[in-house]
């Protein structure tokens, strides 16, 4: 396509699914088998996504969820998260990170980004209060943060540490992959998200029985 001067401009997509299913047989055949089974929402099939999933990025515990959102939202609950607590994040994010934070009655604090636009570890012990409760940082657009830095940090102010790794399913840091540093970490499965479904969805990750 053109602008109004005459010059090429290239169109980027927002969405691919037209091309990622266009061949969608393969899927249909497996469809049809787990229609009758009626496990529409939980049962054998999630159960075994989820054993699949904790064993590729070496978790003990994987839990789906409908959503990203709701992963976030369940780990900060899990990490103990309650209202009056402030939560440590990085504001270059998707406003689920945030609106998690909210939901469970908590104070989002933001400390700045880098120059890779990550969360800036440099400035998070200044952010820390007595009512500090967790960091949240974010793998935004699948490249991992300073998570080494951000554990270190959390560890020495008795800080609980949740990944948001929405966007970053297989993204590692020395060869670990993102999701795995944190107390409880969260991933999305959204369609455009890099492990995603039809329609949304997200998962729990941890080590913690």
């Amino acid at each position: 396509m053109t602008d109004e001067v005459g010059k090429n401009i290239s169109r980027v997509k927002y969405a691919y699914l037209d091309e990622q299913f266009s061949d969608v047989d393969q899927y249909f055949s497996d469809l049809r088998e787990w229609v009758k089974t009626g496990e529409f929402t939980i049962g054998p099939y999630v159960e075994k996504f989820e054993r699949k999933f904790a064993d590729y990025i070496g978790v003990k515990h994987a839990v789906g969820t409908n959503t990203g959102t709701g992963a976030l939202i369940l780990s900060l609950k899990a990490a103990g998260v309650k209202p009056g607590d402030e939560v440590i994040t990085v504001p270059n994010t998707f406003v689920a990170t945030v609106g998690a934070i909210v939901a469970v009655g908590a104070t989002p604090v933001f400390v700045d980004c880098d120059e890779r636009y990550q969360i800036d570890v440099d400035k998070i012990s200044s952010a820390v209060t007595l009512r500090t409760k967790a960091i949240v940082p974010v793998h935004w657009a699948g490249c991992p943060c300073d998570i080494d830095r951000v554990v270190e940090i959390a560890t020495d102010n008795g800080l609980k540490v949740i990944e948001d790794a929405c966007p970053a399913v297989g993204a590692k840091v020395r060869g670990r992959f993102v999701g795995t540093f944190g107390h409880v970490n969260a991933f999305s499965m959204h369609p455009l998200k890099p492990l995603n479904v039809w329609g949304d969805g997200g998962i729990v990750v941890t080590d913690d029985d």
